[in-house]
């Protein structure tokens, strides 16, 4: 797997103007040490091990200060002193440098802020290392330790005592992982001998470099401050101007969206916004580890953390515990606001009491006209199609039109056709539905299906309540009126054959919309409550994109409820008010077709929106099925007697079709145009398969050639 190059920028300028003023107090302490050190030594190493020691001298020259060179000990403290009180003093100047941002987002004291520097100092000039084994009288402890710091922090050795609570596991600096130890992992040495270092990504902020720690590319993500715009940006940029350690919940399935709208409140509060994949932190090998890196990181970066799909940490497992022990513990004090964001409108277990909890609305039909329009190179008419049919938010959209540009271009065109964007548009809202569902894809159009007029219309005005929705609902303001979904449900009824199917086609295809069949096999279970949690998965995936759900012979599953006699009944009952409210509450086309009406549930009948009767064909509709589903470029004998056919065979268009492609297989074979006697051998088979008798009255003339 390759690895991900990280690029930082250059340390500006006065980045290191600013570290070498405080590298120069380090140095004169560090003299005072090493200088007290020198006195105890009584021997040093002999000539033989010349390499393997650092030298006085050299030591000497990487510490040199010609005003402090040859001055006492004394001399040195106050002339140390002196240079820490100008830095000090001029400490309100550099407040925008990493090394102050750091000390002022975590709350270091002075002394703390020192630590940081003395464990920066190798990070800046490799020389300290050589510096640091001698002070600590050991080539092999490059860094410093707890002891040598203190001895730079102080010279009075009751307040070095008093100062050790700085190294403590539960200091500030341990804390929020801004040190590192320098040492194996066991056995741990005694405090004072105990090295330290900065954390590594740390040491590159202190040096002014500016973004995610490359531990955390794998869980999350950082955006820099920006404003966007939008009615719930706003509302969440109030919020954090009056409370900047907010705790919010955002329900809902715009995650984009709500992404979007987040990062453009933070960046009105001058807030960055880190990104969490909640569930990639939860199978992580450390999740509390990787935890703590985000909510540093969130200091560091002055941002907002937003943790995704928060509901994934609901599992029981010991690690899913510990996450939310973890966070429970460090949101206690963490400064910045952190957002919980998942698609359930109340939220699970949180880590935190909440400021705000709403479930963000999806985008108007005037927001998702806007972007279109904005994205795509569209007419106004194109744009508000799109806008009715598919519910996609800014990131959809602009994705969908670059997928429709590839699509332009693979068919070999230069512009961009409605069709393209239809297209792409589905796929960024496709339903992951394969193992409860069969995806149809839509062959028919009005002209294929044989209905009576009435029936055409009742079609045609389903397709119409989806397709109008955004008049109705939002200009005209019927939605305030409703507390259920805007969708419309809808009961096919006839026999097997007469175009329940075909006509569920015709309307996705006409709306641009999938359709799928959903597995009845599959959904239901034996199983207390997993019907339920089944088709909670349907409906949820099918409201990402307005799909046509088609429950096929609906009945078998979904009868009248029954009088309850045993627990059977009544999670069987359950099962059917389950199903009739995830059908209120969809805002797309729920067709459920059945071959008879009579053994639905009256509940089902009653919130239906439209129910539309599928006759069995009479025969001048049967000649029109015939001739309809024979016009093709397939050859036709002269001997074809479609109204023969369409009098004396009382049977569905379904079956009309089977007939058809039978023929037309037994025409292929004998390398024939396809002719009445093929017609009349394919219909004996679909007789057979029926379970009706083959006789003269129906089959006519032709009734000895197919008697043998």
């Amino acid at each position: 797997m390759a690895s991900t190059l990280i690029e930082y920028p250059a340390p500006s300028a006065s980045v290191l103007d600013a570290l070498e003023g405080e590298l120069r107090w380090l140095s004169l302490r560090l003299s005072v040490v090493i200088d007290a050190g020198r006195r105890q030594r009584s021997v040093g190493p002999p000539a033989e091990y010349r390499g393997l020691y650092v030298t006085d001298e050299e030591i000497d020259v990487l510490l040199s200060d010609e005003e402090a060179e040859e001055a006492p000990p004394e001399r040195r403290i106050a002339r140390a002193a002196r240079v820490r009180a100008d830095l000090d003093s001029r400490r309100d100047s550099l407040r925008d440098l990493p090394l102050e941002h750091v000390a002022r987002e975590f709350g270091l004291r002075p002394e703390e802020r020192l630590v940081l520097l003395t464990a920066l100092a190798p990070y800046v000039d490799s020389a300290y290392e050589k510096v640091y084994a001698y002070a600590n009288d050991d080539i092999t402890k490059r860094w410093p330790t707890v002891g040598l710091t203190l001895q730079v922090l102080s010279d009075d050795p009751l307040e070095r005592v008093a100062l050790r609570r700085l190294f403590y596991l539960d200091a500030p600096l341990s804390r929020h992982q801004l040190l590192a130890s320098a040492e194996p992992a066991s056995p741990a040495p005694p405090l004072l001998s105990r090295q330290i270092s900065l954390d590594p990504h740390l040491a590159e902020t202190l040096l002014g470099y500016r973004g995610l720690d490359p531990r955390l590319l794998a869980y999350a993500r950082w955006q820099e401050p920006r404003a966007g715009g939008g009615q719930q940006e706003e509302a969440l940029a109030r919020v954090l101007h009056h409370r900047l350690n907010a705790r919010v919940y955002l329900g809902g399935r715009w995650q984009t969206d709500k992404e979007d709208a987040i990062a453009g409140a933070c960046g009105r509060a001058g807030l960055g916004l880190i990104s969490v994949k909640t569930q990639a932190v939860l199978r992580s090998a450390e999740p509390a580890s990787i935890l703590a890196l985000i909510l540093r990181d969130a200091r560091l970066l002055r941002s907002a953390v937003l943790f995704q799909d928060w509901g994934a940490q609901e599992s029981e497992s010991p690690e899913s515990s510990v996450f939310a022990a973890e966070a429970a513990l460090k949101l206690q004090d963490h400064p910045l606001p952190v957002f919980f964001s998942d698609r359930a409108s109340s939220p699970p277990r949180l880590p935190a009491n909440l400021h705000l909890q709403f479930e963000f609305p999806a985008p108007s039909f005037e927001e998702r006209q806007r972007l279109w329009t904005a994205a795509s190179e569209v007419s106004a008419e194109d744009a508000s199609h799109l806008a009715a049919m598919y519910r996609l938010g800014r990131r959809e959209i602009d994705s969908a039109w670059e997928m429709a540009r590839s699509l332009a271009s693979f068919r070999g065109d230069d512009g961009v056709v409605l069709e393209d964007l239809k297209v792409a548009a589905r796929m960024q809202s496709q339903p992951r539905l394969t193992s409860l569902a069969q995806k149809i894809v839509p062959r028919f159009t009005w002209e294929d299906i044989v209905l009576p007029p009435d029936r055409m219309a009742q079609l045609r005005e389903i397709a119409n309540q989806v397709l109008y929705q955004h008049v109705v609902y939002e200009e005209w303001g019927l939605a305030a009126k409703s507390s259920l979904g805007r969708g419309v449900a809808a009961l096919f009824a006839g026999q097997s054959g007469t175009g329940k199917t075909m006509a569920a086609e015709i309307i996705g295809s006409e709306l641009g919309l999938e359709v799928y069949k959903i597995d009845l096999a599959g959904l239901v279970s034996k199983y207390i409550g997993e019907t339920e949690k089944n088709l909670a998965r349907v409906f949820e995936e099918a409201s990402d994109t307005n799909a046509i759900l088609f429950f096929d012979e609906a009945d078998a599953v979904f009868g009248k409820r029954s009088e309850v006699r045993d627990s059977h009944d009544r999670y069987a009952n359950i099962e059917v008010s389950y199903l009739l409210q995830r059908m209120e509450e969809y805002d797309g086309i729920v067709v459920l077709a059945t071959n008879l009406r009579s053994n639905l549930d009256d509940a089902f009948l009653r919130r239906m929106r439209a129910i539309v009767e599928f006759p069995f064909p009479e025969a001048d509709d049967r000649l029109r099925i015939w001739q309809r589903t024979l016009a093709s470029s397939a050859p036709m004998a002269d001997d074809v007697d479609l109204s023969f056919m369409a009098r004396q065979f009382r049977i569905a268009g379904g079956n009309i079709r089977n007939i058809v492609v039978l023929a037309a297989f037994l025409a292929a074979s004998t390398g024939e145009p396809i002719g009445m006697n093929h017609l009349i051998q394919a219909t004996k088979r679909e007789y057979q398969k029926l379970g009706r008798l083959v006789t003269e009255s129906d089959f006519g003339r032709w009734y000895e050639e197919v008697r043998a």
